[in-house]
């Protein structure tokens, strides 16, 4: 099971235009979540390392979504 509230979990999937969610389809975008935020923190780590800093920052995350972008 993920982390995140299922309520907004289904309402995530509901505004991407789905009328009914099944409770399975809700615990696996749930683990597909955590799973992503698992990955992207990571990476936002090694930002911060790169940095020479311990501590994380927003623009640590605004970084890697502009890193991103360029590579797609």
């Amino acid at each position: 099971m993920g982390v995140f509230p299922r309520a907004q979990v289904k309402r995530i999937i509901k505004s991407a235009g789905a009328e009914m969610v099944s409770k399975d389809a809700v615990d696996t975008m749930n683990q597909l979540m955590e799973d992503r935020a698992l990955e992207l923190t990571s990476l936002v780590v090694e930002i911060a390392k790169h940095a020479g800093r311990k501590t994380v920052r927003d623009e640590d995350f605004i970084l890697l979504d502009r890193i991103h972008r360029t590579l797609t």
